[in-house]
């Protein structure tokens, strides 16, 4: 099972990659220290595309006759949450911190009840009536990976491209996954209004930076030609 890491400044990038995104904070400073160049399309990937794989890539399961999809969403600080709906016209789904599942945490819909909760790393999902299965954080990462588009910089560094809507603000964005050498998966959360009329830089790949831009109807992928003078903060992970 493929353990998750949240890297604040991620870690682990390949030789002569540099990657220095984190959470809330644009990139305006090291913009500044970088000699004018043209920023290059490299690809473009639809919005309405993207949108469907990040449902088709839910976790999807029929308790006591009712058809659910469990999936992991993000907020603005990058905290993990998970979200449980029923797959019924007007049905609301539930979101919550992934801490929060410790204590249990009950979903209600038309038909009942699920009660959820956390046990040394599973999530239990039981609907009270006998029936209940099993799912994961872990599973649900491999699951949204697996199912989501790709972008590759430099034929070193590729991404699953995913898109979020914070369950706390709604606020809609782009989630870039990678799988690091060591195995981890690594993630970082971009905004929709952050990168609306700029591009945001994920990383630097021998002299050139790579980011995105939001452009509906599609989300662009650029590069910009840099010369590393800035110097950049200490790298810091957290394990959750």
């Amino acid at each position: 099972m493929t353990n998750i890491l949240l890297s604040l400044l991620l870690t682990a990038a390949p030789a002569a990659a540099l990657e220095f995104d984190s959470p809330a904070r644009g990139n305006a400073a090291f913009a500044a220290e970088l000699r004018p160049a043209p920023v290059l399309e490299v690809t473009r990937m639809p919005l309405e595309r993207l949108q469907a794989e990040r449902l088709a890539s839910s976790r999807r399961f029929v308790l006591d006759g009712t058809a659910f999809s469990a999936r992991v969403s993000f907020d603005a600080e990058w905290n993990v949450w998970f979200e449980l709906g029923a797959e019924a016209p007007g049905a609301t789904a539930g979101s919550w911190r992934e801490d929060a599942l410790d204590g249990g945490v009950t979903y209600e819909y038309a038909g009942g009840a699920l009660s959820i909760r956390a046990e040394a790393g599973l999530i239990l999902i039981s609907d009270g009536k006998g029936g209940s299965l099993e799912t994961s954080t872990a599973e649900l990462f491999d699951l949204l990976y697996a199912g989501s588009s790709r972008v590759k910089f430099a034929d070193l560094v590729e991404y699953a491209v995913v898109r979020n809507s914070d369950p706390v603000s709604r606020a809609e964005g782009t989630v870039t996954l990678r799988i690091g050498s060591d195995g981890l998966y690594y993630y970082s959360l971009t905004p929709d209004a952050l990168v609306a009329g700029q591009p945001r830089w994920l990383l630097a790949i021998n002299g050139v930076l790579y980011g995105l831009k939001y452009a509906p109807p599609d989300l662009i992928f650029v590069s910009k030609e840099i010369e590393m003078k800035a110097e950049f903060p200490a790298e810091r992970a957290f394990r959750p």
